[in-house]
């Protein structure tokens, strides 16, 4: 490797003389440069920018495509237009546009293929088992987790089903097979068997559908989900482990890569497991779950809700969930123990990669795992192989083959941000750390490493966040050290003490975690959040044309020091742009908010001077909606809380007005009110809401400029069929936001 190294420097040299010293040599380096000027990098980067956009116009065709699939489609055409850019700098720019135009075209149109044939082929399927009780044979595919419901501790895990026995009087002896994965929740206290991964289980209960209706400014699950196949929900499963006579039953009988699959789940189970014990009987108390979640990740809703915010507010949750801070850490680990014990840098650079696939398999294959892991794979093997390692080519790789083999992945907030921080990290971290120069080493680095990884994906986290948290900075500089500190002793005394217990480590690391837990909890409470809520899509265009140009003048030299401060100046101003067009509106906005238990209505009046949430509780009972969705998309749409009034109503109930100014109102309306009254009304821009499917009909007759909200009671369309854009059915779809 050295050898290699010590060549190409003296080839480079050699190189540089030549063109400094001999004229038509540089001429002829000049022109070769400029007819090659799309590199492998670039093309690379013209392939995934041209699958992105493929993906989201053929997700479009089917399902809503709301304020971050634009950001995200905005960087797509901001990516293919640096390749348009390169292949007008060269010799023959008509050829090479023209390859290029060619190239994109025939990408987007294989995308929006494999897209639109995902989406039919998951849509194709019909989960006929929902709603039926019965016992359903599948294999645990992810393992459980303990979460809290309702003040109930249950297990949360997933199955892939395999068969099903319904509970029905015509089919008391039926064993039927069936496809599709299920998440099943059961009590930890009715549990009497340990729920393995890779096992084959019975679970006795009634798959529910999934609750999936889009909504600005909330996390989007059905890429997910559409992803793993997952079809619905059992809650209060009843899970037992399948014997073998359960399988003779259910007719099931595996295939040698099921199998082979299988047993690979149970070996990753039984490892986790066994961390899981060896970390319980070292430490106890919040620091016990959190070594869990730093080692394995998950365990969320054990750490509890308080400190699940403070982790939030910091900017440290990331580190929560498995990804490539944990995989560089474990293999610099192994390679750092490979040396000390003499091995040679290929063997090290060989054992790492095993245990990164290891590691990856045990905590399961998320977005962020997976990148991380095939990262490092060609990063060592560009090392075996004597070669210069591209991080930026080897992280394009890295996406391409995500999204070709599951195109969905660019819907999963894992993928966008664990994908967008690390490309960040990768074109400012470096220059950003030679242009601060005054500032001391321990500081600079976790600070260029907290501002470059957010520059690229800020849009996205106050999407989905709605904030910017001033203390992530110090959170960074502080807290983040001593938890990675922490997770390399955890590797390390988890790995001796199989051998010999070392109980000075682990007293080492209960006290760096409670040092940890402690200043995170008081950098998170420090009251130093800005809440924007949800950035406005054409301030977050203007603002990512302003991070090009900044990104430009950055890495073009010293002399354009005033283009990057005036370039940062605007991509502020940007942001308050963005707040000013959210905040100032003439017009009543009324956004949905979807829930399981009721609808919900979001009432913000013209210029943010005040909001109410209406919640309909249609058989006159207060249902109890969920605060934490309600609180989510009032931060969404940057209104504080606080000075949101709260009002319920009937829509099955009698004619009622439940907002109103001087020409906008709300209306419940079920056929009260004559036509006279209705007319009296049309110069009252006014949204009705109503639980009867013949007064849309009415309504759309006499007032057809009027929205109207379908809200039944018990879930019954009846014969709804609005033919109407100005009516829409609360709780089956996303509805766009109305305005009065």
């Amino acid at each position: 490797m050295t050898a290699y190294l010590r060549k190409l420097k003296t080839k480079l040299q050699f190189n540089n003389q030549n063109c400094n010293h001999e004229g038509a040599v540089l001429h002829t380096n000049t022109i070769h440069q400029t007819k090659v000027v799309l590199t492998h990098s670039q093309w690379a980067h013209v392939i995934l920018g041209s699958i992105i956009i493929g993906t989201i116009l053929g997700y479009g065709n089917y399902f809503p495509v709301l304020n971050q699939m634009h950001y995200i489609f905005a960087i797509g055409i901001a990516i293919i237009g640096v390749g348009v850019f390169k292949a007008l700098q060269s010799a023959n720019w008509w050829s090479s546009l023209g390859k290029l135009i060619v190239f994109v075209s025939l990408l987007i149109g294989l995308s929006y293929y494999q897209t639109n044939l995902r989406i039919i082929h998951f849509n194709s399927y019909t989960s006929y088992y929902l709603h039926q009780e019965g016992e359903y044979l599948g294999t645990v595919v992810i393992a459980p987790e303990r979460v809290n419901l309702n003040g109930q501790e249950y297990y949360k895990y997933t199955i892939e089903i395999h068969s099903l026995h319904p509970y029905k009087d015509t089919a008391k002896n039926d064993y039927i097979n069936a496809k599709g994965r299920l998440q099943i929740y059961s009590k930890a206290s009715t549990t009497k068997h340990p729920i393995r991964l890779g096992e084959y289980a019975v679970v006795e209960g009634t798959p529910k559908s999934l609750f999936l209706i889009e909504e600005e400014g909330r996390i989007n699950l059905r890429g997910r989900y559409m992803s793993s196949n997952t079809r619905g929900r059992i809650y209060d499963g009843v899970y037992r482990v399948a014997s073998h006579k359960d399988l003779q039953a259910f007719h099931f009988k595996e295939t040698y890569s099921e199998e082979l699959y299988r047993k690979l789940l149970f070996i990753c189970g039984l490892i986790r497991e066994s961390i899981d014990k060896t970390i319980s009987n070292y430490l106890e108390g919040p620091q016990h779950v959190l070594a869990q979640s730093l080692a394995l990740g998950g365990h969320y809703s054990e750490l509890g809700e308080d400190t699940m915010k403070d982790f939030s507010y910091t900017g440290l949750i990331h580190i929560l969930s498995i990804s490539g801070s944990h995989i560089a850490l474990l293999l610099a680990l192994v390679y750092g123990l490979g040396r000390l014990i003499k091995l040679r840098k290929r063997t090290s650079l060989i054992m790492g990669i095993l245990v990164a696939c290891m590691y990856c398999g045990v905590v399961g294959g998320d977005a962020p795992v997976v990148r991380a892991t095939i990262m490092s794979i060609l990063m060592c093997m560009a090392y075996i192989k004597g070669r210069l390692y591209q991080a930026k080519q080897a992280l394009c790789i890295c996406a391409i083959l995500c999204l070709v083999y599951d195109p969905f992945s660019i819907f999963d907030v894992s993928f966008q941000l664990s994908f967008g921080a690390t490309y960040g990290l990768l074109i400012w971290g470096k220059v950003l750390y030679e242009r601060i120069q005054w500032l001391p080493k321990w500081i600079k680095t976790p600070l260029v490493l907290c501002v470059s990884a957010q520059l690229l994906i800020l849009p996205l986290q106050l999407y989905y966040f709605h904030y910017i948290s001033i203390a992530s900075l110090l959170a960074a500089c502080i807290v983040a050290p001593l938890l990675d500190l922490s997770i390399v002793l955890i590797f390390i005394s988890t790995v001796i003490s199989y051998v010999l217990p070392i109980s000075f480590l682990w007293s080492l690391i209960d006290v760096l975690l409670r040092i940890s837990l402690y200043l995170n909890h008081v950098l998170g409470r420090s009251g130093s959040l800005l809440w924007f809520g949800m950035m406005n899509p054409y301030c977050a265009y203007m603002y990512f044309v302003l991070l090009g140009l900044f990104t430009y003048f950055l890495t073009h030299g010293k002399q354009y020091t005033i283009y990057i401060v005036i370039s940062l100046f605007f991509m502020i101003i940007s942001f308050g742009a963005s707040f000013y067009v959210t905040h100032y509106h003439k017009d009543v906005l009324v956004h949905y908010i979807p829930m399981k238990q009721c609808n919900v209505l979001l009432c913000i009046e013209p210029n943010h001077e005040g909001a109410y949430v209406l919640i309909d509780a249609p058989d006159h009972i207060k249902t109890t909606p969920n605060e934490r969705l309600i609180n989510q998309a009032i931060r969404a749409y940057g209104v504080n809380p606080k000075v949101v009034k709260v009002d319920y109503f009937h829509s099955n109930g009698s004619a009622k007005t439940i907002y109103k100014n001087s020409m906008k109102e709300i209306d419940v309306y079920n056929g009260q009110r004559g036509e006279k009254n209705l007319k009296l009304n049309d110069k009252t821009n006014t949204l009705f809401i109503t639980s009867r499917s013949s007064i849309m009909n009415e309504i759309g007759r006499i007032l057809p400029d009027n929205t109207v909200l379908f809200s039944s009671p018990h879930g019954a369309l009846r014969d709804v069929d609005p033919s109407s854009e100005h009516m829409y059915i609360m709780g089956y779809s996303y509805i766009k936001d109305i305005y009065l």
